[in-house]
């Protein structure tokens, strides 16, 4: 809209590409505009749940006073091991882990005698347990299990089971292995730059804990280990006694997770609280890193927990780092306003979604409703816009957010990556996101433009006397829509647990 005293001009194309643009641009920041959570399509959490067993069979083991057998029924594998009727035989695994973790030993038996065989089970050496019963199962055909836990390192493993009495052990069939990765990880035991290990403060837990210097590049990283890829929660325990937030970047194997994640204030340095970011780890070893990114440094960190893949709305920061980088998909650049001296911006190709970073220019064509703050009578003004609603009218630009996308041209076309009419788009900018929607095409030059109600809702004051200047992201999921393009409150809802599923997918 140009209001009266506004300055404004129009940017011609073809007749449907025409929108209001502002010369002149004012942000005034506001609070977040969007909150709350909405659970969505579940994608596989690492690092918490148990691998699948890995089966190791006896008669492939290494044998000390025992002989491999088939004189008995319904074994598994090639054969069993028969233990002779002498104390210190053993049956022994060389048994591997993708990481470190508790590992669940299961060993099938069978022991067709009267009495108990027990046995020492020891890993890498250690004893786990001096006495695991292995009592009689009615026959030497007739296989149980015996389960014990026990910790193992990532690498090659040695499991052994010794029987302890002259009976010797049971027929020993197989051991099945299934490791649970660590979910715990303490920050004095981490790699530490600009930050010290310290204890003056109550209520941490394991050793210590540690202190970033009041420097920004200081870091704190975990070498965590996951049994499978895929995502999780990385849950910091921390303490901030300051009274300002103290900022930090998250990366997992170098990648930005999280970009100024606020480790805010918790009352006192004695009080700890959690703060949770989303990030892909690799089956095996993973860095994780949490890097001070103020002149205050980080907050007091006292451990990364592996948690359950968050499934509630995700933070401004993690959807920020996720377009933190760019992968053209677009064949060449586009200019944010039709007098601007280049062109600057490209599209950019993500995981289940197109993004462009620009200005917002303030779009108020198309229906004026009563009570409407666009002005019909504004010079450049057009009645219509290129989607209809579900009456087919023309849009609302007054009421609903909504972005307008470059008309098709050989830089690039919209209709080619699965977006549409209707198209559900995260707008960002500072702290605040706006759900909208695909609404209407502008020059197929230019780019950066979205409606009244999108620049209102990003805590522009008055839309009337200008949008945003730079810095506001496009983030537009490659989905149908299942809602009425007018339905704003159903767009949130769906673009809520759309940008969860980006957030988890890359």
């Amino acid at each position: 809209m140009c209001g009266a005293g506004s300055s404004c001009r129009v940017t011609q194309a073809d007749p449907r590409e025409t929108r209001v643009r502002r010369t002149h641009r004012r942000l005034v920041r506001a609070g977040a505009v969007l909150a709350g959570g909405l659970l969505v399509g579940a994608l596989v959490s690492v690092g918490l749940a148990q691998a699948a067993a890995t089966r190791y069979e006896a008669e492939k083991a290494t044998v000390s006073q025992g002989v491999v057998a088939t004189n008995h029924l319904n074994y598994s594998g090639t054969g069993f091991v028969d233990y002779n009727n002498v104390a210190g035989s053993y049956v022994q695994w060389s048994v591997s882990a993708s990481a470190a973790g508790t590992a669940t030993l299961t060993i099938g038996y069978a022991n067709g005698g009267t009495t108990d065989r027990p046995m020492t089970i020891t890993v890498n050496g250690t004893v786990v347990t001096s006495s695991l019963s292995f009592p009689a199962t009615g026959s030497w055909d007739t296989w149980k299990t015996k389960v014990v836990s026990a910790a193992l390192n990532a690498g090659t493993n040695t499991v052994r089971a010794t029987a302890n009495t002259a009976a010797g052990g049971p027929n020993v069939d197989y051991l099945d292995v299934s490791v649970t990765a660590s979910a715990d990880y303490q920050a004095e035991n981490a790699t530490l730059s600009q930050a010290v290990v310290a204890t003056n403060h109550a209520n941490f837990l394991g050793t210590g804990f540690v202190d970033y210097t009041n420097v920004a590049g200081g870091y704190v990283e975990f070498t965590v280990n996951a049994a499978s890829a895929g995502t999780v929660g990385l849950a910091f325990r921390y303490a901030n006694g300051a009274t300002s937030t103290r900022p930090m970047t998250v990366t997992v194997n170098g990648t930005a997770v999280a970009i100024g994640a606020p480790f805010g204030p918790t009352g006192s340095w004695d009080t700890w609280s959690t703060l949770t970011v989303t990030g892909k780890l690799n089956a095996g070893t993973n860095k994780v890193r949490a890097t001070a990114t103020s002149a205050m440094g980080g907050p007091n960190l006292d451990q990364l927990h592996l948690a359950p893949a968050p499934t509630g709305t995700p933070a401004v920061w993690e959807l920020r780092a996720r377009v933190s980088t760019c992968s053209q998909i677009s064949n060449g650049l586009y200019k944010t306003d039709a007098d601007s001296p280049s062109a600057t911006v490209p599209v950019c190709g993500e995981s289940g979604a197109v993004s462009w970073t620009a200005d917002l220019d303030v779009d108020c064509n198309g229906r004026i409703p009563a009570g409407s703050p666009c002005d019909p009578t504004a010079i450049g003004f057009r009645a219509d816009t290129f989607c209809h609603d579900s009456t087919g009218q023309p849009l609302d630009a007054g009421g609903l957010p909504y972005v307008v996308v470059p008309s098709p041209s050989s830089v690039w076309d919209y209709r080619n990556v699965h977006v549409a009419c209707g198209s559900i788009v995260a707008v960002i900018h500072d702290d605040q996101v706006v759900y909208a929607v695909v609404g209407d095409t502008g020059p197929t030059a230019q780019i950066g433009a979205a409606s009244y109600a999108t620049a209102k809702g990003l805590g522009v004051a008055d839309p009337n006397a200008g949008g945003i200047d730079s810095g506001v992201t496009y983030l537009v999921f490659q989905a149908p829509n299942p809602n009425r393009i007018e339905d704003h409150t159903g767009a949130v809802s769906t673009g809520q647990q759309l940008a969860r599923d980006f957030v988890n997918a890359n």
